[in-house]
């Protein structure tokens, strides 16, 4: 495909990867208690579930939620419930000055952690699925339907969301350098659990 096609695509996905969300802000936090390296975990989690909701995408997954209002209740509840849970713990975890060791289990070479909260966040949000549903029929017309393009549109979705975590991540990375108090990063996980907490409420009660 040429880059008329290819460019147009990578562009909307990246825009829409780089608005602020739960993905995001989790591999912020990551990088700023764990450093980048270590929250590139997070950023491969993020990428693998992106990659998978691009796959159920073109599956026709997305058009099943969108005609199973049950189906995508469950999922969003499931999702919303998780959110909340996590952001719960990162708020009770910053009243514990021991709980922030987190970071330091993280930084000691545990980075499954890392990896599977990027992924369940990311894996949370039935929206995404839907979104890939609308999105990939605008760059495929019926001419230009082909296995391979829907394959590298696919791959291309996941190496975007591992770019744009692992950006956030370097930010994150960016106030870790600065040595920031422990009373202040116990702010910055109440912060963010916050967030998290807020994050999954709206998505419980709202309508889409």
């Amino acid at each position: 495909m040429p880059i008329e096609f290819w460019l147009p695509f990578g562009l909307t996905v990246f825009v829409a990867s780089m608005i602020p969300g739960p993905s995001t802000l989790l591999a912020f936090t990551h990088g700023a208690t764990s450093g980048w390296r270590r929250a590139l975990a997070t950023a491969s989690g993020n990428a693998v579930a992106s990659t998978l909701q691009a796959i159920a995408a073109s599956a026709g997954l997305g058009l099943v939620l969108t005609q199973s209002a049950v189906l995508f209740l469950v999922i969003k509840y499931l999702g919303a419930a998780y959110l909340i849970w996590l952001g719960i713990a990162m708020w009770r975890g910053a009243r514990d000055s021991s709980a922030l060791a987190l970071a330091t289990d993280i930084e000691g070479g545990f980075s499954g952690r890392l990896f599977s909260s990027g992924f369940l966040v990311a894996a949370s949000n039935p929206k995404a699925i839907v979104f890939f549903t609308a999105l990939f029929p605008q760059f495929l017309g019926a001419d230009t339907v082909a296995l391979g393009t829907l394959v590298m549109m696919v791959m291309l979705t996941g190496l975007i969301a591992f770019a744009v975590a692992a950006i956030y991540a370097g930010l994150g990375a960016r106030v870790r350098a600065m040595q920031i108090t422990r009373k202040t990063m116990a702010r910055l996980h109440k912060l963010t659990g916050g967030l998290f907490v807020t994050g999954g409420i709206g998505l419980a009660v709202s309508r889409s």
